[in-house]
C-alpha cells in the first residue's frame, strides 16, 4: 500500500533553473502560514509550492512577471513582480475565499443544482482526459514522514535499520516527464536523494492518473459516468477565480467503501473542467487526504500544477504519518488533433445560436464537408450542451454522441501490440551523487527544520557507509559462515556472479511436519540459482527429508535451466526418492493434514513410496501457445502407518489405514510405471513484457485459455506395469463485469482412451478440500467432496464458476458496508462421472477479512437432493 501511494506521488517533481530567487512567506489574514500554497506564472508555464511552514522560493529571470498565489479556501492573489538582478523577498497574505450562493433556476424536481454542474462535467470529462495527446514537464516531489508507532517485538530489529518512532524521513526527486496518449510515459530522473527511504526510482506508472479517470487505480471518480449511482452532490457555493465562475461541489458517497472519495470538487462554469479538488480516501488501515490545484498552461488547457497529500497509516502495531508535496512546471502541450475542440469556444457557439436566421446558408456550407448523419449528431450535441435541466439519460446520450464525434476523424483502430513496453526510468549518471549545495540551489520547495536535520544525519551516515572499507566489510559479513546459520538457515548472495545459495537450518520449524506414515518429518532443502541479463536461469536443488517414525531418509536432486528467455524454453530433470500423495497435483496441503491428524486424528493424506527419475522440457511454440513434455520412470511401493501420535483426540478415534477408502488393495500395491505426459495450452493474444531477456506473460487477461493434456503409461518397457492413455480438454477464463466485479469459469472434460492396467496413482484425481479449514484453494476446488473417493478412470466432466464483487449482498447493509477490505463471492461447482452423477455445490463467501481470511458457507447436492452443508474458513498465507 505504502509503495503504491509513494509511486503515485513520485509523479510530481520539478527542476529549478539557475536564476535569482524570489522568496518569502505565504500566510492568511491572521498571519498564520499557509502550507502547500501554489505560486504560478502562466507566461513562463512555471511555478512552485510553499512548504509546510508556508515558505516558498522561486527562481525567476530578470524582468516583469505576473504571479498567481493560490490555495484551496483562499482568494487567488495576482501580483506583478519586477524581478531585479538580485534575490528578492516578498511575503504574501491571502484572504479567505468569499463564497456566495449561485442564482439558479429551481427545477420542478427539486434537484440540487450540483447535479446540473456534474452532468456537464462528466460529459466533458472524456474530452478533457484526451484533450492533450502529448506533453512534457519538469516535476519536483518532496515526501516526508514519521513512524509514530512501532510494535514492541520489532523495536530492536527496526532500530538496527535506523527506524525509530518520531524520526523524520525525507525523500525528494527532480525528473523530466514526457507523456504520449494513451499511456506512454518516459521519465528521466535528474536527481534523487533520501534521508531514509529507498533511493531507487520506480517507473511512474500512474503519471496519467487524474480525476477524470481513476478506474484503473481501483477508485470511482466523482467524474465517472456511473458516479450518480454511488455519489450524491450538493452545490455549496460559487466563487470567482482567474476570470471564471467556479462551482464548489460537495461530494458525498452514497455508501462507505475503499473505492469512493469524499470532500469537495471545484468545477469551472461553462467550461466544466476541474479547477481544484480537496478529497479524501479511506483505505484499509490508511487515510489519505489529497488536494490538487489546476492552472491554465495555455489559453484553453488546464493541467495540474501542484499536489499535496497527507497519509496516515495505523495497523498491525505500526503507525506512520506522511506528507507529500509536488510542484510541476515547464509544461509543453500538444492538443489532440483527433478531437473536436470547438466545445471550448463558447463565444463562437453563442454566435452560431444567434445566427439561426441564416441557418440555411450555414447548412449549405457545412453540407460540403459533413454528411447528414454527422450534421445531425453535431446538432444533437449542441442542443444537449445548451440544456439547463439535463437528465441522467440525456447526459449518457450526450456522452456517447461526443465520444463518437471525437473518434470520427481517428484512423482505423489498430490492435494493441502484444508486447507491453515497460517504460524504463532513465537515471542520470550522477542522479544520486548531487550534494547539499546542489539541492539548496535547485530545490523549489524549502525544507522544514525537521527535514534539514534528517538530511544532516543521513549525510553523516552515508559518508561512512559509502566508504570502500565499509562496503567490503558488509560484503564479507554477508558471505561469512556463522554458527546461527546452521541453526536458522541462510541465503548467501553473490552479486558479482548474479547467484545465491540457500541452506536450511536445524531449528527451521517451518520444515517440520507430520503424517501417520512417516511420523514427524524434517526437511532440509538446498538451492543454488544463477541468472544473467540474457534470460538464462539455472537452478540446482536437493532435498533431504527424514521420517522419524518410519526411520527412513528420502532424498532427491534436481535442476532446471532456462536456455531461451524469449521462448520461455526450459529443460530440467530430477531423481531420487520421495513419499508422495496419491493425488500429487491437487491433494490436501501437508500442513493442513498434519493439523487435522494431530488435533482430530483425521489422517486424510494417503501416501506411497516413489523412487524415480524424470526429464522434462517446456517451450513456447508461438506467442500464447506453450508445449510441455515429461518422461518419468518410477518404482512405486505401498506404505503403512508407522505413527499413532496425536495431541488431542476429541472423538476417541483411531487413525485410518494408509489406503484410500473404497480402493482395492491391488490398486495401491507395488508397481513400476514408465509415464509420458504432454500438455498444450493456448491463450489468444496473450500480452507480455520483456525484462532482462525474459518474456513474462501477463497474469491477468480477458482471453480464454484452452488446453489439452495427454498422459500414458508405457507397458513392458523398463518392466513398466502401467498400460493406459488419458486425454483431457479444458478452458478457463476470467473477465471483468463491472468496476471491481469479476466472473471466472473453468470447464474440464476427460476420458481414458484405454485403461488396460491403471494403478491408483494414475487415476484422475479431483481438487477437493474436505476439512473446515482451508489453506489456500482456487477456482477449481470442490469444498465438500471427500478425498480420493471420486478419483476415477471413467469419462468425467467438471465445471466451476465464480463471481467476485466488492458489493453484492451483505456489503449493501448498513452494518457491513464499512468493512473496507471485504469482498463477496458466489460460486458453483459441478462434477459428473460414472460413479458420481450430477454432483454440484453452491456457496457464498466473504474474502479478505482482516486481509488474510476468507469465510464461506457451502451447500452440496446429489442431483436434486440436498446432501450436505458446510462452513469453510480459508487462510490466505
Amino acid at each position: 500500500m505504502a509503495r503504491t501511494l509513494f509511486s503515485i506521488l513520485l509523479l510530481f517533481c520539478s527542476l529549478w533553473g539557475h536564476a535569482q530567487q524570489l522568496s518569502g512567506l505565504i500566510s492568511n489574514s491572521e498571519g498564520k502560514p499557509i502550507s502547500f500554497a501554489n505560486i504560478y506564472i502562466q507566461e513562463l508555464a512555471t511555478g512552485t509550492t510553499s512548504n509546510i511552514d508556508g515558505e516558498y522560493q522561486l527562481a525567476l529571470p530578470e524582468g516583469e512577471w505576473h504571479l498567481s498565489y493560490r490555495y484551496l479556501g483562499y482568494k487567488t492573489k495576482e501580483v506583478t513582480v519586477n524581478m531585479p538582478k538580485n534575490d528578492l523577498e516578498m511575503n504574501v497574505s491571502l484572504a479567505s475565499q468569499t463564497y456566495q450562493l449561485k442564482e439558479v433556476k429551481v427545477l420542478a424536481s427539486g434537484e440540487d443544482p450540483a447535479y446540473f454542474v456534474m452532468r456537464k462535467a462528466i460529459v466533458m470529462g472524456d474530452y478533457y482526459s484526451k484533450q492533450v495527446c502529448e506533453y512534457s514537464n519538469m516535476v519536483y516531489l518532496k515526501g516526508s514522514g514519521k513512524v509514530t508507532k512501532v510494535p514492541g517485538l520489532l523495536k530492536k530489529k527496526l532500530a538496527e535499520e535506523g527506524i525509530t518512532a518520531n524520526k523524520t524521513f525525507v525523500t525528494e526527486n527532480i525528473s523530466k516527464i514526457h507523456f504520449l496518449l494513451p499511456d506512454k510515459v518516459e521519465e528521466e530522473v535528474i536527481s534523487i536523494r533520501s534521508s531514509g527511504l529507498d533511493n531507487e526510482a520506480n517507473p511512474m506508472q500512474f503519471i496519467t492518473t487524474n480525476l477524470y479517470n481513476t478506474r484503473d487505480d481501483g477508485f470511482i471518480s466523482p467524474l465517472d459516468k456511473t458516479a450518480f449511482s454511488v455519489y450524491k452532490f450538493r452545490l455549496e457555493s460559487v466563487f470567482e477565480d482567474q476570470g471564471r465562475t467556479i462551482n464548489r461541489i460537495k461530494v458525498i458517497p452514497r455508501r462507505k467503501g475503499k473505492d469512493l472519495f469524499k470532500g469537495y470538487l471545484n468545477i469551472a462554469e461553462d467550461y466544466w473542467n476541474i479547477h481544484s479538488a480537496d478529497l479524501k480516501l479511506k483505505l484499509p488501515m490508511t487515510d489519505v487526504h489529497m488536494r490538487q490545484m489546476y492552472a491554465p498552461v495555455t489559453d484553453d488547457v488546464w493541467m495540474p500544477v501542484s499536489f499535496d497529500f497527507s497519509i496516515k497509516f495505523e495497523g498491525m502495531g505500526f503507525g506512520m504519518n506522511g506528507m507529500y508535496v509536488a510542484s510541476i512546471k515547464d509544461y509543453k502541450v500538444v492538443l489532440n488533433p483527433d478531437l473536436n475542440h470547438d466545445y471550448l469556444k463558447q463565444e463562437e457557439l453563442a454566435k452560431k445560436q444567434e445566427a439561426a436566421a441564416v441557418a440555411e446558408l450555414t447548412n449549405q456550407a457545412e453540407s460540403k464537408v459533413l454528411s447528414v448523419k454527422e450534421k445531425k449528431r453535431k446538432d444533437e450535441i449542441q442542443t444537449l450542451l445548451d440544456k439547463n435541466d439535463m437528465s441522467n439519460a440525456e447526459m449518457r446520450k450526450l456522452y456517447r454522441l461526443m465520444e463518437k464525434d471525437n473518434q470520427k476523424d481517428q484512423k482505423i483502430k489498430v490492435k494493441e501490440p502484444l508486447e507491453i513496453k515497460i517504460e524504463k526510468v532513465k537515471m542520470a549518471k550522477d542522479a544520486k551523487e548531487k550534494d547539499s549545495l546542489y539541492w539548496a540551489e535547485m530545490r523549489p520547495i524549502p525544507l522544514s527544520s525537521d527535514e534539514k536535520i534528517s538530511f544532516i544525519k543521513k549525510d553523516s551516515i552515508s559518508l561512512i557507509r559509502n566508504s570502500p572499507e565499509y562496503k567490503d566489510s558488509v560484503r564479507q559479513a554477508n558471505r561469512k559462515f556463522k554458527f546461527n546459520h546452521l541453526l536458522f538457515g541462510k541465503t548467501y548472495k553473490y552479486k558479482e556472479s548474479h547467484s545465491k545459495l540457500s541452506t536450511p537450518g536445524l531449528l527451521s520449524f517451518d520444515k517440520l511436519s507430520f503424517n501417520t506414515v512417516q511420523g514427524i518429518t524434517f526437511s532440509a532443502p538446498f538451492s543454488f540459482t544463477k541468472k544473467d541479463t540474457l534470460g538464462h536461469y539455472l537452478n540446482l536443488s536437493s532435498d533431504f527429508t527424514y521420517g522419524f517414525s518410519r526411520e527412513h531418509l528420502d532424498f532427491s536432486v534436481g535442476g532446471r535451466y532456462r536456455y531461451n528467455g524469449m521462448k520461455r524454453a526450459w529443460i530440467g530433470g530430477e531423481a531420487g526418492s520421495k513419499t508422495i500423495d496419491f493425488n500429487g497435483q491437487t491433494g490436501i496441503d501437508p500442513m493442513l493434514n498434519a493439523m487435522a491428524s494431530l488435533y482430530f486424528k483425521d489422517n486424510y493424506l494417503k501416501l506411497y513410496d516413489k523412487n524415480f527419475v524424470n526429464i522434462w522440457h517446456q517451450t513456447d511454440l508461438a506467442n500464447g501457445l506453450s508445449l510441455s513434455t515429461k518422461l518419468e520412470y518410477a518404482n512405486r511401493k505401498h506404505l503403512i502407518n508407522h505413527s499413532n501420535l496425536s495431541i488431542s483426540n476429541p472423538d476417541h478415534k483411531a487413525y485410518s489405514p494408509n489406503i484410500p477408502e473404497g480402493v482395492a488393495a491391488n490398486l495401491v500395491g507395488d508397481n513400476k510405471a514408465l509415464t509420458f505426459m504432454a500438455s498444450l495450452a493456448y491463450t489468444p493474444r496473450h500480452r507480455y513484457s520483456v525484462v532482462k531477456g525474459e518474456k513474462r506473460m501477463t497474469a491477468f487477461h480477458k482471453q480464454p485459455t484452452f488446453a489439452l493434456a495427454y498422459r500414458m503409461g508405457i507397458k513392458n518397457l523398463l518392466d513398466s506395469d502401467a498400460d493406459y492413455a488419458m486425454l483431457q480438454a479444458s478452458v478457463k477464463q476470467e473477465f471483468p463485469l463491472g468496476f471491481n466485479d469479476y466472473l471466472s469459469y473453468s470447464v474440464k472434460a476427460g476420458s481414458y482412451l484405454n485403461k488396460n492396467k491403471v494403478f491408483f496413482a494414475d487415476y484422475h484425481h479431483f481438487n477437493t478440500s474436505k476439512p473446515t479449514l482451508m489453506l489456500g484453494g482456487d477456482l477449481n476446488t470442490f469444498r465438500l467432496l471427500d478425498y480420493y473417493t471420486n478419483s476415477s478412470t471413467n469419462d468425467y466432466a467438471e465445471a466451476h464458476v465464480q463471481y467476485t464483487s466488492d458489493r453484492f449482498i451483505l456489503k449493501r447493509l448498513p452494518i457491513l458496508n464499512n468493512a473496507l477490505t471485504v469482498q463477496e463471492r458466489v460460486f458453483a461447482n459441478y462434477l459428473t462421472h460414472a460413479g458420481r452423477k450430477n454432483y454440484w455445490e453452491v456457496g457464498y463467501g466473504l474474502s479478505q477479512i482482516f486481509l488474510l481470511l476468507d469465510l464461506e458457507v457451502v451447500w452440496s447436492f446429489d442431483g436434486n437432493r440436498h446432501q450436505d452443508t458446510g462452513i469453510k474458513i480459508k487462510l490466505n498465507f
